[in-house]
């Protein structure tokens, strides 16, 4: 289970020389919260019975015992909740020089082939608290055919070095890939956010050619493409879940390159 199987399938699959490896931490019940959670839930029980109980015998009423069973139903609802949560199970990722493996708890390892996968998405944002702010990493690998996908995020151990290799890795492989499709006439689109080709970008009816196109700018989770002589972006684009957003401008550098000589 776990790392040997992994690198089992991963030789199945001629995958190559291994990359790197993350697992995540599945968190354990939150005994902590929990217990006083029960410990009040079946006192507040206790004491709305009981007060229920005599105001029955003195009165011929009982729901005066209503609040302290309110708070005794709400404390060990919240403690059943915390104690039955679903969590996620033990996953391993790795990837490797031509692909990428996942093995979850006791499944069987799944892997796919860089040429298998349809894109790579980064989803980073930065989250600002009261007291502080930090970085949630995540990154989607999404197969070609439908129905599985690979995500990782902080839940996992080393995560941004992880996701950095990988994505650097499969475009590497990609960028080839697309640049024969582009060499052969085709357009590559960009999860319907953009598209190119040979003779330039844009969505739709709305293009851009190489020789206008000044730059791209990757600024505030936001892609700006700038048309030369103007002072605005001619579009903006998100970035933050862009797919294959390194190979698009990879892509993009190499053929304004070709069209500024």
């Amino acid at each position: 289970m776990g790392p040997r199987t992994m690198a089992v399938a991963a030789q199945e699959l001629e995958l190559g020389a291994f990359g790197s490896l993350v697992e995540n931490n599945p968190k354990r019940p939150e005994w902590a919260a929990i217990v006083p959670l029960s410990l009040l839930g079946l006192g507040a029980l206790a004491f709305g019975i009981g007060i229920a109980a005599a105001d029955q015998r003195q009165d011929g009423t009982w729901y005066y015992g209503l609040p302290m069973l309110a708070l005794a139903a709400l404390a060990l609802g919240l403690a059943c909740w915390f104690l039955l949560r679903r969590r996620p199970p033990k996953t391993w990722v790795a990837w490797y020089e031509h692909g990428v493996v996942r093995q979850a708890a006791d499944q069987e390892p799944e892997a796919y082939g860089w040429d298998e996968i349809g894109h790579v998405a980064r989803q980073d944002v930065k989250v600002v608290k009261q007291f502080g702010s930090y970085m949630q990493y995540r990154l989607l690998v999404i197969p070609e055919e439908a129905g599985g996908q690979i995500v990782v995020d902080n839940t996992y151990g080393g995560v941004l070095p992880f996701i950095e290799g990988l994505t650097d890795t499969f475009s590497r492989s990609r960028v080839k890939q697309d640049a024969a499709r582009l060499n052969a006439g085709e357009r590559v689109d960009f999860g319907g956010l953009i598209d190119i080709n040979t003779g330039g970008l844009g969505k739709g009816s709305r293009r851009l050619g190489w020789r206008e196109a000044e730059r791209i700018d990757l600024k505030h989770g936001s892609l700006h493409i700038h048309r030369r002589g103007d002072a605005r972006p001619w579009m903006v684009v998100p970035a933050v879940g862009f797919p294959n957003l390194l190979v698009f401008l990879t892509l993009c550098d190499a053929l304004q390159r070709q069209n500024a000589t």
